[in-house]
This record gives structure tokens, sequence and C-alpha cells, in this order.
């Protein structure tokens, strides 16, 4: 695909964002002097920063690039993502997670499963979260470096490094404060030029009706199940069982209860009900955002089928080709559709989702490494100071890292999308039943979460691989294989738990729902 030269205009709004955002950030790293303020930005965080904080570090370049080329290849069920996956499971993380979080005091989720479990859960757990945090910046860099192909005609390397140059700038000298500021200004750039996509791209496609007429008349078997919220069970990817049991009741209460670079910025709040109040927020935003990150796909399949191709093999939804470039589908649109000035615009929007992505994942994992690795296995009497210098260094080893993770995502997966969903459906499923357990039944114990964690890690590995190993073809969808995981790790975390000793009740105060901070008084 031939890149596009931005004309002045459009560099100039591309440049002035870049620079607005970097001051930004590096403007509110004024005052960071301890691990609390670089973590935690001292819990000083408004309620509404972190709202919009918490809708771009869901959403940002990876979902803008990755949904768009699911939607192209699957349809209005990518909209299940939001709908059924993030209003419920915000709010149960509002209401009942995140207050006993929040009275723990806690840095991170692993910390959290440590005090309720034993160190052998906390450390597993710091440990997965890094590497999937790795892979997730991996995915991140890759969105980058398609849309500046197709833009600048960067190769991917460029691309790469001067997105990581970008983001490590402020987020290493600004920690948390500055992610969470510099979100909120992202996330109104990011709504603004996701809704120009899709008001000038449905008005190209001749408006919704024609284009859902369009696509029906391809006369393409793949097509068929496109303007189906809940697809057929024989659906191989989206089946609605699949969709209700991994997605609804596993993947999505997990990613937003248990996502450490989600629950951090609630971390960061000036109390327990700001928290909550930012997750309501959230939720009111996000459910706007499956017509703006799904519908891109549809108009590129309306308009550009022709061009962008079959993404499966003879048509058959189970074989898809690996050699379509899905990622390419927002760009096209983009590069295809927007006049000048918008253009500049929308790829403001757009590096508002890759440095919004980049910079929350990059500190939650520093985070993770310092609290839950070094402090307690390293240096247990490291001062704060020292801890502070770690934090920003590890910012810089886990962009460069990432960096390198980009190419193995690149060559590996289909789409950005499907990577950030595989590589979270290998830890979610035990990960969730954990904290599920563990806030709700006071008789779980540290062995029974134990055994619950190991065999849902294993039973996600064997249900992701057991097709290829046995000798089947096709996949199987991440959405069973969090909802497998989960199943596993329950079933296993209850035996084994009726058949050892739970905790006393005053180690588990302020840990479980039913057994209060404090004693009431008479």
């Amino acid at each position: 695909m031939d890149s596009v030269q931005l004309r002045p205009l459009d560099a100039a709004l591309v440049v002035i964002y870049l620079l607005g955002v970097m001051g930004l950030g590096l403007w509110m790293s004024r005052g960071v002097k301890s691990t609390k303020d670089f973590f935690l930005a001292g819990r000083s965080l408004p309620w509404w920063a972190v709202a919009m904080s918490l809708v771009v570090s869901d959403i940002g370049a990876k979902d803008m690039i990755g949904v768009a080329a699911d939607s192209y290849r699957y349809g209005v069920v990518m909209m299940n993502f939001d709908f059924i996956g993030c209003t419920l499971a915000v709010l149960l993380a509002a209401f009942l997670f995140m207050p006993f979080f929040w009275m723990a005091g806690i840095y991170t989720i692993p910390e959290y499963l440590g005090r309720r479990y034993n160190d052998y859960v906390r450390r597993f757990f710091a440990v997965a979260w890094t590497f999937f945090m790795l892979a997730t910046l991996g995915t991140i860099f890759v969105s980058a470096a398609a849309m500046f192909k197709v833009l600048l005609g960067w190769p991917f390397w460029l691309s790469v490094g001067a997105t990581a140059i970008m983001v490590a700038v402020y987020t290493t000298v600004g920690g948390l404060k500055a992610v969470v500021v510099t979100d909120a200004f992202s996330c109104a750039v990011l709504m603004v030029g996701a809704g120009l996509i899709c008001g000038i791209g449905l008005h190209e496609a001749g408006g919704w009706t024609a284009m859902q007429e369009t696509i029906r008349e391809m006369d393409a078997g793949w097509t068929a199940h496109h303007f189906e919220l809940v697809p057929p069970a024989d659906h191989p990817k989206f089946s609605w069982p699949a969709v209700f049991l991994g997605l609804a009741l596993v993947l999505g209460p997990s990613y937003w209860i248990g996502n450490q670079a989600i629950v951090q910025r609630n971390f960061g709040t000036r109390s327990e009900n700001e928290a909550r109040s930012a997750y309501v927020l959230c939720a009111a935003i996000k459910m706007f955002f499956p017509l703006l990150l799904v519908v891109p796909g549809l108009i590129a399949l309306a308009l550009f089928h022709g061009q962008l191709g079959i993404p499966f093999v003879g048509g058959d939804l189970a074989a898809p080709d690996e050699n379509w470039q899905g990622n390419l589908v927002l760009p096209l649109l983009i590069v295809k559709l927007l006049p000048t000035g918008v253009l500049g615009m929308v790829v403001g929007a757009f590096l508002a989702g890759v440095l919004s992505n980049l910079d929350s994942y990059v500190n939650s994992a520093s985070t993770l490494v310092v609290n839950d690795l070094y402090r307690p296995l390293v240096r247990p009497g490291a001062s704060d100071r020292e801890c502070l210098v770690l934090g920003r260094a590890l910012v810089v080893a886990f962009v460069v890292c990432g960096a390198g993770a980009s190419y193995l995502v690149d060559r590996w997966f289909e789409s950005v999308f499907d990577a950030f969903q595989t590589a979270l459906s290998f830890i979610q499923g035990s990960l969730f039943a954990l904290l599920l357990l563990g806030m709700l039944w006071r008789r779980t114990t540290q062995w029974g979460g134990l055994a619950g964690m190991l065999i849902g890690v294993a039973t996600a590995v064997f249900v992701h691989f057991h097709r290829p190993l046995l000798g089947y073809e096709g996949e199987t969808s991440f959405l069973w294989v969090s909802w497998w995981s989960f199943a596993a790790a329950i079933v296993s975390t209850v035996v084994v738990t009726w058949f050892t000793t739970p905790y006393d009740e005053d180690r588990l105060r302020g840990l479980v729902c039913w057994i209060p901070l404090k004693e009431p008084t008479s």
C-alpha cells in the first residue's frame, strides 16, 4: 500500500499535539518525590480525570487498529466487548471490589492476592502480569507501525523507535500523575477523531442502511452474520455461548477488576468514593465506544473490500488467511476518506491512543516489579528513593523490551486485538476465580488458591494449544480458553479448600466482604 504525504496543515496539527502532550506530561511531573507520588500520584487524582484515563487505558491504538480489522472480518459482534464485556463488569468493580482494594491500601492486585492467599500466588501473578504487559506493549507498537507505514512511509523499526522515545520522556519523569492527566486530554481527542472517521465514512457509504445493503449484497459466505450482535452457536470465533461464558462472565469482569493497568488509576484517587465515581463515569463514556470502534471496520468493508481482500481462505470463517493484513484496515480508511486538516486531527487522535496505552502499561509494569518483586525479594530494606529511581529506570527498560516484543507480535498474530485478547486469556480465568472466591468466600484457603492458580493457567495453555497438539485443524477462540481456565480454577480451588485449613478471621480482616476491617463496638 502506498504511503500518503501529510500536507503542511496536517503535519502542523500532529506536531502541535505531540508537543502539547509531552509538555503537559512534563509539567505534571513537578513534585514527584516519592514512590507514592510516582506510582499512585500521591493519591491526589480527581475522579473525572481518572475516568477518562480508564477509557483510553482500555481503548487505545491496539483497539482502534485491531477492532477495525476484526469488525471487517466478523461484524457487529465486536461491539459486545463493550456492551457486555465492560459496563456490568465496571459497576461490579466499583461497588464490590474497589472498596476492599482501597481499604487495604495496596499498590497492586498481586499485593492483594498475597495478603489473601500467600506469597507464591503474589509472585506468580506479578511475573505473569509483567510478561503480559510486555506482550501488550508489543501490540501497541505494532499498531503505531501500521499507521505510520501508511501515513509517512516509515519502516517498522523507525515507527517503533519514534513512538518509544515519545512516551518514555514524560512517563519516566512524571509517573502516574503525568499518565492520567495526559490520558484525560487524549480521551477527548480520541473521541473526536473516531467520531470524524465514522461520520465521514458513513456519508461516503451512503448511510447505515446503504452500507448494510452493500455488505449483504457481496454474496460472500463469511459476511452472513456481520450484522448479528449474537452469532449462532456454530460460529467458529464468537459463538453466543462463548460470548456469554467467556466474555461476559470471565474476560470482562477479570479485565476491569484484576488488570493492574486499569485498577492502578483508581488507587490514585483522593478517596474511595472518588474511585467509585471514576468507574461509574467510565462505564457511561464507554457506552458510546462500540460504535466508534466497530463502525470503521464495516465502512472499510463496504467501500474498500476490493483493495483489502477476503480475510479467510475460500471465504471459510474457520480458515483465517495468515497473509491478510488486517492492521491496514483503519490506516487505509483514514488515508482514503479524510480531507486536509481533518486528517491531521485524526492522526493526532490515533497518537493519543498510542501514547495513552503505552504510558498506562509501562507505568503499571514498573509498579508491579518494584512492589511485588524487588522490595519483597531482592531488597526488603530498600529506601523509597532507591525504589523511585528503579521505577523510573524500569519505565525505560519496559519501553525497550516492548519494542522488541513488537517484532514477535507482528509475525505471529493476524490482528493486534487478537494478540492482546489471546495473551489475556492465559491468566484472566484463574485470576478472576481467585479474586471472586477470595473476596466472597471466607473459607477459601491459601492452598486452594495456589492450586486454582496453577490448574487454571495449565488449563488455559492446554485449551489454547490442544488442536495442533492432537492433530486437529483450526484454532480455539480465546473466549473458550478464558471460560475453561476459569471453570478449572474455581473447581480446583474449592476442592483443595475443603481439605486444607483456612486462615483465622483476624488474618482476613479488610480482605473479605463478610469480615469488616474493625470489630463493631458494643
